[in-house]
């Protein structure tokens, strides 16, 4: 008894031990074990010799090439065991892992095969899923890989697969011929990636999940770039059609405009009102015209509108106004209105010459005298410089204050009108009251860095009394990325670097089991 008790033991001991090892086995795994090839400057990762020597040899420089033309970064990774885990998820961990594919192109692909599992996997990056739809992958392993695989034959399977995959990805003409380790040649594939997709027969592989084709709609309505026509347009019109800055810059002049919420709504919402009603009229096809069309009649009614509305109050606000005072209101009233006879020749340009032919008369007709009536001469501006006074000189020469000097030759009575220049950056001095106080020098106090913002100083300076203060402003932090944004700038710099892209991985391919 007490010797069968012994040999139960002995057994129990055996299958724990046996246990044990199993565990090991199956939990020995990992994604990180797995050895990088792209360290050496490769492309296949064969830890257990899967494939020969030569055949790995022949796919990097076949993937390499692949991914010198900038079409593909591939990554190809054969494996006896993964022990308990799933092929696919392995994939998908392995792809964010090495992060194969051009940053921003996302043009990566993993290539897994398990041979203990009689799997193969392709795993494709979001850049790849236009040219690699996941029908491409599946009849390519079906047609070009599975065959050799069923045979025994890793390597020739490996070979046609990725030779029909450069034929997808690459066209034909530029596809060199891949020869095999034995001296024969693999066939041209490409025609399996690109002939007709037909029905997959249900007994080739009960595990592989059926994929259903259908031509994808075409989507013919506002896109990308219709968001970016209309980007522009808001651009252009907050900077040269609403403008309020110039507004409160000179609170002072009466305003024949001002921009309110419903003339904004018209500006910035309309179009897209205008173009919702028109893609909705039966037999309309959206075309990117249409909407840089309906940009360019909103804004010139909107200009026409907005010169009527002007025009129409100077006669009530500025009729008792004299010249000057006339000049300076419209003046205001008709910020850049060049630009827009430039870019809305139909109707603004003829607009714009009649406007600058009444700000012309409202500026250089002659005065009359207020001493003896005789009309006034506009003196040179060599001359007029003598008329004027230190703060006139000082804003004149600043700019912030354009004057014109007019005297009597008659009497010798002198008149001197400022105008002032609404596109000057100067601005009022806190002591002589002179539009002279101008930026002076900047320094830089701490330099921004990636971690932390800087901090300068600005100095201004008064051009007729001197005056002079200081201010604080605030540097931005530095941009990390462009730092690392060169390392994926071209599909070649990435093997010679010793990692990949940095591609991100969109979830499709396919998998097919032999």
């Amino acid at each position: 008894m007490a010797h069968t008790k012994r040999w139960y033991l002995y057994l129990l001991s055996l299958l724990f031990a046996l246990a044990c090892g199993e565990t090991k086995k199956e939990t020995g795994f990992s994604i990180e074990k797995i050895p990088d090839p792209m360290v050496h400057g490769g492309y296949v990762s064969n830890p257990d010799n899967i494939i020969s020597q030569e055949t790995a040899a022949m796919l990097n420089s076949q993937m390499q090439q692949l991914d010198q033309s900038g079409r593909a970064q591939v990554a190809i990774v054969l494996l006896e065991t993964i022990g308990d885990k799933v092929p696919k998820d392995v994939a998908h961990d392995l792809f964010r892992l090495w992060k194969p594919g051009q940053q921003g192109k996302d043009n990566g692909l993993v290539v897994l095969l398990v041979n203990d599992q009689h799997r193969i996997e392709f795993e494709t990056g979001y850049g790849l899923e236009g040219d690699l739809p996941d029908v491409i992958c599946f009849r390519i392993q079906q047609s070009e890989m599975l065959p050799s695989f069923r045979e025994k034959n890793i390597d020739e399977g490996m070979l046609k697969g990725m030779n029909a995959l450069v034929n997808v990805l690459q066209p034909p003409a530029d596809t060199a011929m891949v020869a095999q380790a034995d001296g024969t040649t693999v066939t041209d594939t490409s025609a399996a990636a690109v002939m007709p997709l037909v029905n997959i027969d249900d007994n080739i592989d009960q595990q592989t999940e059926t994929i259903n084709y259908e031509p994808e709609p075409v989507y013919n309505g506002p896109g990308v770039g219709t968001l970016v026509l209309y980007l522009i347009y808001a651009i252009f019109c907050t900077i040269f059609v609403v403008r309020p800055g110039v507004a409160k810059k000179h609170v002072d002049t009466p305003s024949l405009f001002k921009a309110r919420i419903w003339h904004k709504l018209w500006l910035y919402l309309s179009p897209f009102v205008f173009l919702l009603i028109l893609v909705n009229i039966p037999g309309t096809d959206y075309n990117w015209w249409l909407m840089a069309f309906l940009l360019y009649i909103n804004l010139v009614v909107y200009l026409t509108y907005r010169a009527i509305l002007i025009n129409r109050r100077s006669v009530t606000l500025l009729k008792d106004a004299d010249r000057h005072r006339q000049f300076e209101t419209l003046n205001m009233s008709h910020v850049n209105h060049w630009f827009s006879a430039v870019f809305f020749p139909i109707p603004m340009l003829a607009y714009s010459r009649w406007h600058t032919m009444r700000m012309n008369k409202l500026r250089f007709d002659p005065y009359d005298c207020e001493a003896c009536h005789q009309p006034m001469t506009l003196l040179k501006r060599g001359k007029k410089k003598a008329l004027l006074d230190p703060v006139q000189t000082a804003e004149d020469k600043v700019g912030s204050v354009i004057y014109d000097a007019w005297l009597c030759k008659n009497c010798d009575d002198k008149k001197i009108i400022g105008y002032r220049n609404l596109c000057t950056d100067a601005e009022k001095c806190p002591t002589c009251s002179a539009v002279t106080l101008v930026k002076g020098k900047s320094r830089v106090v701490r330099a921004a860095t990636t971690s932390r913002e800087g901090e300068g100083i600005q100095h201004y300076i008064c051009k007729h009394c001197q005056y002079t203060y200081q201010e604080t402003y605030v540097i931005a932090k530095l941009s990390s990325s462009s730092s690392g944004g060169s390392s994926s700038g071209s599909s070649g710099s990435s093997s010679s670097s010793g990692s990949w892209g940095g591609g991100s991985s969109g979830g499709g391919g396919a998998g097919s089991s032999w």
